[in-house]
């Protein structure tokens, strides 16, 4: 690590810090996490499989079509009282959740933990981190990505054996405890750490306006560019929902045991943190329009591997091209965001792109259950999803303004 980012860590360290403890948060509503629930709300409920995907779809799609609402907000609202409003919705989800014996219950819990956990925390974090850095904003974007792939690392283990401990309910109370206890008392502290950089944004962004302040979200899709952004970041969520979705069975399939498939995902994120750091430097130094869309690139390796190769070390070789087109995306698209159209609404205009992935990680397993459902097999569903990235990647490189 160089010694200017040795510095930079240092001089920024609190609301770096904050924006890594929201990302990492934010696992409470993933679906990594929330599926550990299924099986005991399955039984709970008396329902399948196919009635809970349903159930599940309702709310994410729910939380898809309430964010571009909610997280325009955080333009208006000051950090801290917004991010206190996002993590007391979070922990309400979890409490609700806990307490529910009946399917309307249920579906309003998942709703909120997609909307305030998978959606508003993620967004609180890197749209703090866009707004208030300029010079080093990729940096700054590429730090706090760092606590998603944290958070897949760590989360999944310890809430597992918390629920073999006291029961799914005890852990869903025990992660709202947490969250009370833990990452209230982190963000009013680093926020107040950070209050002289937030005050110095908050001086310079009345001073100055960009072009599209007073835009509006039908605006928004007017304009060439979201059809230039939006396909890359749907196929991003397309992708990696569905690949994860149904990876065992594409391991049974294949002929790879589960436990080879679980180990693999270290390398998507390792990876895609690896990816989320090297390319904060990259979009720094020649900004994030220029680098959009070469992270696609490593989508495409990925798919061409798992079509043409099936030997189990396939897999994980996959995971590390879509990791690290994962974590380089990120940064890249975040940061584009603000360049493109100001800091000062980078809440609108997240939330906008961020309903785009939401609904993307809606689709993509009901998509993927359908061909699979057809009896085709995993190398032409591949196939399919390489040739019509083909077509979005190129679409990619087309001029934004």
């Amino acid at each position: 690590m160089s010694t200017k980012f040795d510095a930079f860590i240092k001089y920024n360290l609190g609301l770096l810090s904050f924006g890594v403890i929201m990302s990492f948060f934010s696992g409470f509503g993933q679906t990594f996490l929330l599926s550990l629930y299924v099986p005991s709300i399955e039984q709970l409920l008396g329902i399948t499989n196919t009635e809970f995907g349903s159930i599940y779809a309702i709310a994410t799609l729910g939380s898809a079509f309430t964010l571009p609402y909610l997280g325009g907000f955080f333009d208006k609202i000051p950090t801290k009282k917004y991010s206190l409003i996002v993590v007391t919705g979070l922990v309400l989800a979890l409490l609700l959740l806990s307490f529910s014996y009946h399917i309307i219950t249920v579906v309003i819990a998942f709703y909120g933990l997609r909307l305030f956990g998978q959606g508003l925390m993620s967004h609180t974090s890197i749209a703090s981190m866009a707004r208030y850095f300029d010079q080093h904003r990729g940096k700054a974007i590429g730090v706090a990505n760092l606590g998603h792939p944290a958070g897949e690392a760590v989360m999944p283990i310890a809430l597992a054996m918390v629920i073999s401990y006291i029961g799914w309910r005890g852990a869903l109370q025990v992660s709202a405890i947490l969250c009370i206890l833990i990452l209230i008392p982190l963000v009013l502290f680093l926020l107040h750490h950070s209050a002289i950089r937030i005050r110095a944004h908050r001086m310079h962004a009345h001073s100055t306006q960009t072009y599209y302040a007073n835009v509006k979200t039908l605006d928004v899709f007017k304009q060439r560019k979201f059809w230039i952004i939006s396909p890359v970041i749907f196929a991003i969520g397309f992708i990696n929902t569905a690949l994860f979705f149904f990876q065992l069975k594409l391991g049974q399939a294949r002929g790879w045991s589960p436990e080879w498939v679980a180990a693999s995902i270290a390398a998507f994120a390792i990876a895609g943190a690896a990816g989320m750091l090297l390319m904060g430097s990259v979009v720094d130094k020649y900004t994030a329009k220029k680098m959009f869309p070469f992270h696609m690139i490593f989508y495409l390796m990925g798919l061409l591997a798992l079509i043409f190769f099936e030997h189990r070390i396939v897999y994980p070789v996959a995971l590390v091209f879509f990791g690290l087109g994962h974590g380089t995306g990120n940064t890249i698209k975040d940061a584009m965001l603000a360049e493109i159209y100001g800091a000062d609404i980078i809440g609108k205009i997240r939330s906008i792109f961020i309903t785009v992935m939401v609904l993307s990680t809606a689709l993509g397993p009901v998509i993927f259950g359908v061909l699979l459902d057809l009896n085709l097999s995993y190398s032409a569903i591949f196939t399919y999803v390489l040739i019509g990235t083909l077509f979005i990647t190129f679409n990619g490189f087309r001029r934004l303004e």
